[in-house]
């Protein structure tokens, strides 16, 4: 069995890559970094180290082969798989759709009706209906019927840390720390034929709140940590849960976005706060200490109206629920600057040019009368009138 994997970074190498070969496939990453794939088809190998608080084990993951993105190769691969995963950030999943469609469109020439699915794992809701979106824009509406007919789209939500690991010398380019929690529920209804025999993967028919659960716990949380970390100058999450004023924030924004969860779906009260528990004790792990950068680039997406800030912050209103907590990591995003994060200075050049409330009124896609936009405003002055 064979899978094409796209993005060969921590998530593909080190939870789904991982899964599908302990699962008995020979996993083939695609990727644009050429030196990345030179040494993954040298290695056909790499290391993974599991970390909990109190444990620690070693996975071999081996049969790993590497193709470039824009090698012709990998349109005869994606013609002849059943199963095609991505971990590429939600941005470029636009480039894999042009990829993918020249694909399907050599496997439809080919005169194969095997059933193809692809599992688009990204922190974007819906991100495998959306890649279909996309593939489609890009194929003439005459084999718009075989992709719905023969290509599964799989919708799902993946949870699991996996942080950036600095090494001095070459060997050790594709060894990773990975994190013992990891979750990965994928919508039973969206697969063409047969289920795919994969470890550690969970079927459901209701998928949609186990990914607001996700989204609006790890992610909520992860975010406002970084945001509010980053204001008082702090490189990791672990620095910033150190802080006491922080670490409130967060436990507290995460307990405003669970309030909306179980109001929307019936949660039970009891096992969501020991869910929040679990959630929030994985930033202490002192193994998997994450670059505050990494967890807050692309703030233009993470501020998205469905997405881990304004998606609570927005049932709150529709509850009429509290959400001061979630106002004030909404409001150090606005302050987030890093002239290597191109949606960052976006943010800036916009706050400078029209003002916070106009800023947030675009970006977050809010009513300009609506109670949250002023609850965030204000936070945003009292965070300035402190750095004065």
């Amino acid at each position: 069995m064979k899978v094409l994997h796209f993005g060969a970074g921590n998530i593909g190498r080190g939870f789904i890559g991982r899964i599908l070969s302990e699962s008995g496939y020979d996993v083939i990453f695609s990727d644009i970094d050429q030196n990345l794939i030179n040494i993954i088809n040298s290695n056909q190998q790499y290391t993974v180290k599991i970390v909990g608080n109190h444990q620690e084990k070693i996975i071999n993951v081996r049969k790993v082969s590497a193709v470039h993105f824009h090698d012709l190769k990998i349109m005869k691969i994606i013609s002849s798989v059943k199963l095609i995963t991505t971990a590429v950030g939600a941005n470029a999943l636009h480039v894999v759709a042009l990829i993918l469609a020249q694909g399907i469109l050599l496997k439809i020439k080919n005169g194969s009706i095997t059933p193809l699915n692809i599992i688009a794992c990204e922190n974007k809701v819906q991100a495998s209906s959306f890649l279909k979106k996309e593939i489609l824009k890009k194929l003439s509406p005459i084999y718009h019927d075989y992709l719905n007919k023969y290509v599964g789209f799989i919708d799902c939500s993946i949870d699991t840390i996996i942080p950036l690991v600095h090494f001095k010398n070459n060997k050790d380019v594709l060894f990773l720390l990975a994190e013992d929690f990891k979750e990965w529920i994928v919508d039973v209804n969206q697969f063409k034929g047969d289920l795919p025999k994969i470890i550690d993967i969970k079927y459901s028919d209701n998928l949609k709140s186990f990914i607001e659960r996700k989204l609006f716990t790890l992610n909520t949380g992860h975010a406002i940590a970084a945001y509010l970390g980053l204001m008082k100058n702090y490189n990791s999450i672990q620095e910033s849960m150190l802080d006491e004023e922080i670490r409130l924030v967060v436990k507290s924004a995460m307990e405003e976005s669970g309030l909306v969860l179980i109001k929307r779906y019936n949660f039970n009260k009891n096992e969501h706060a020991n869910y929040i528990n679990k959630i929030f004790s994985r930033f202490d792990n002192p193994f998997l200490s994450d670059s505050l950068k990494r967890i807050a680039r692309n703030p233009l997406q993470k501020l998205g109206n469905k997405e881990r800030l304004i998606g609570p912050l927005l049932g709150s209103i529709q509850y009429n629920l509290p959400y001061f907590n979630l106002s004030k990591g909404i409001a150090a995003a606005f302050h987030y600057h890093n002239p290597q994060d191109l949606e960052s200075m976006k943010i800036s050049s916009f706050v400078k040019d029209k003002g916070i409330e106009n800023a947030i009124i675009k970006i977050c896609n809010l009513s300009k009368n609506s109670p949250e936009l002023y609850s965030i405003i204000l936070e945003y002055i009292n965070f300035f009138n402190k750095k004065k």
